[in-house]
């Protein structure tokens, strides 16, 4: 018996844009604006460091240790207030969630820090009964299983009686398997098919009211 739905954050509730300029527009500007730079070098530059930290590290996801190498004044904060304005929520959304609210509890599991989980969700908070940021909170670079089943240990819940729902057919499909809970696959693009894969929340919803 489901009891808790577990959703992932960007390319499931909301779209990519308000990340990515975060990253690939913002940072970029605040270093060209300390430096005299163009944008695109400084963009150049602010990549090249990146990709030489990579993804498999946890200081690609945090804004603070950014900032800091970079020797910015900005704060997380302000940065990700520069553009708020930006976070989308996909169409079928609160739709999907107010239909799921009634008869489960649901929670959000994402790879994203904390500070962009809560920003993002500006709006949609009151759907939530619990956060779970892998980077923030459980010191994971990638949603694996590990964290599914402390996901599952602080909700005091059985693996069996979670499911979750995702885009990322490896962290939020596979792994969440593996640890034994339910899932479905979110595929927007179309790419793949399967008793378990859907194109939106609400062709989630209508498979999960016909599991129950």
């Amino acid at each position: 018996m489901i009891r808790f739905i577990s959703l992932d954050m960007d390319g499931t509730l909301v779209n990519s844009r308000f990340v990515d300029l975060v990253w690939m527009q913002g940072m970029p500007e605040l270093y060209a604006e300390k430096h005299g730079l163009d944008f695109k070098a400084a963009k150049e530059l602010v990549v090249g460091e990146y990709m030489k930290i990579g993804s498999d590290n946890l200081e690609w996801y945090n804004l603070q240790y950014w900032l800091d190498k970079f020797e910015l004044k900005a704060s997380p904060e302000s940065l990700l207030e520069r553009f708020e304005d930006h976070i989308e929520p996909y169409p079928e959304v609160t739709e999907a969630l107010d239909r799921l609210s009634e008869n489960y509890e649901l929670v959000v599991t994402s790879n994203a820090a904390r500070e962009f989980i809560e920003m993002e969700l500006d709006g949609l908070a009151d759907y939530f009964s619990e956060t779970f940021s892998a980077t923030s909170d459980f010191r994971e670079v990638k949603k694996s299983p590990l964290v599914y089943g402390a996901v599952c240990r602080q909700l005091k819940a059985k693996p069996i009686e979670v499911m979750h729902i995702g885009d990322h057919y490896s962290y939020d499909y596979e792994s969440p398997l593996d640890a034994g809970l339910d899932a479905l696959f979110l595929d927007r693009k179309g790419m793949r098919s399967g008793s378990e894969v859907v194109g939106d929340l609400r062709e989630a919803v209508e498979l999960i009211d016909n599991f129950a």
